[in-house]
C-alpha cells in the first residue's frame, strides 16, 4: 500500500475540514430536516447488531465506514444551526 493510500480516518478529517471552510465562508442557512435524518442514521448505527455489511442486513442498518462522516455532518448542521441564529430562537422557546 502506498504512503498516498487514504484511510477513513485521514478521509473523515479531510472532509471535517473541507465541511467547516464552507462554514468559515458565511452566510448559514440551517437544514434542521438534515440534521435530524443524520441524528437518526447515527441512532441506528448505534442500536443496530451489525456493521451493516452483511449479505442478510436491512438495507437500513448504517454501514461502519460511514459513521466518521454522519458525525463529521452532524457537527457541521449543528455549527450550521448555531451561526445561523436559528439556535438562539430555539432556546427562546425554553426561557
Amino acid at each position: 500500500m502506498s504512503k498516498s493510500h487514504y484511510n477513513v480516518k485521514n478521509l473523515d478529517a479531510g472532509q471535517l475540514e473541507l465541511m467547516w471552510n464552507f462554514l468559515r465562508m458565511g452566510y448559514q442557512k440551517a437544514n434542521v430536516p438534515a440534521l435530524k435524518d443524520l441524528c437518526g442514521q447515527l441512532r441506528q448505527a448505534m442500536i443496530q447488531k451489525t456493521a451493516g455489511q452483511r449479505d442478510d442486513d436491512p438495507e437500513y442498518y448504517t454501514k461502519f465506514e460511514d459513521i466518521g462522516t454522519i458525525i463529521n455532518s452532524i457537527v457541521i448542521e449543528t455549527m450550521a444551526l448555531y451561526l445561523s441564529g436559528e439556535l438562539d430562537k430555539l432556546e427562546a422557546n425554553y426561557e
